[in-house]
């Protein structure tokens, strides 16, 4: 992989356009199905295609991009253990799409604003990445935002038993990007991790995370 040239460090205006310009990439906007495309050696394979469902829900996550005045970071929720779906993983704030939203935007917004508070009108939208379809059917789609390092981040505490944030440049680094294994009914698999800190960021949020860390490059990177 080459090397990240990103520090953190632009100002808010030169990191909206680096990222905006970069998301007409063809990685940047690369449906990802997380777990046949990591695993094609599996594809067929009774006990491993029946942990994931090929029935899709539409869902959207906001990726809150916050300038702070010591660089860049990027803000994740750890999921209440009381939810139905993902309970205790971390993830971006977001959720199924409503029939009442006007659009995946529209839906990123509404869950930002119930799970941390967010206000809409404290997020500068740059755009989507490609849609990322996870193993329980949902077809995730990255809405990307810069969020005011003044808005009220409070978690609700029915959804969401913390947030962190973690440097943006952490994650603009291709050595802190990995494939991991993990077992399920005896099958082994592929999927991606990026941790942080205590954080073991994996799954879905870690692969929309690669997906950032293309968009963050002056090159495009293979996917």
């Amino acid at each position: 992989m080459a090397e990240s040239v990103f520090d953190g460090q632009e100002s808010t205006a030169a990191l909206r356009a680096r990222i905006e310009a970069n998301l007409h990439r063809a990685s940047a906007q690369h449906v990802r199905d997380h777990f046949r495309s990591l695993n094609p050696h599996l594809v067929g394979d009774k006990l491993f295609e029946s942990r994931w469902s090929d029935i899709r829900r539409d869902a959207a996550v906001l990726v809150p991009i916050i300038p702070r005045a010591s660089g860049a970071t990027v803000l994740f929720t750890v999921r209440s253990n009381d939810m139905p779906s993902h309970a205790g993983q971390i993830s971006f704030p977001g959720g199924k799409v409503e029939k009442s939203d006007a659009n995946r935007e529209a839906t990123a917004l509404r869950e930002a604003h119930e799970e941390v508070n967010i206000a809409p009108d404290a997020v500068d939208i740059v755009g989507r990445l490609g849609v990322h379809q996870g193993g329980l059917g949902f077809s995730v789609t990255p809405v990307v935002g810069i969020v005011d390092p003044a808005a009220d981040i409070r978690p609700c505490p029915r959804e969401v038993d913390e947030v962190f944030e973690a440097p943006l440049a952490h994650f603009a680094n291709p050595d802190n990007h990995r494939t991991e294994q993990r077992t399920h009914k005896d099958v082994t698999y592929n999927m991606f991790a990026a941790p942080y800190d205590r954080f073991h960021i994996w799954g879905l949020t870690a692969g929309i995370l690669r997906t950032l860390l293309d968009v963050l490059q002056e090159e495009d990177m293979p996917s």
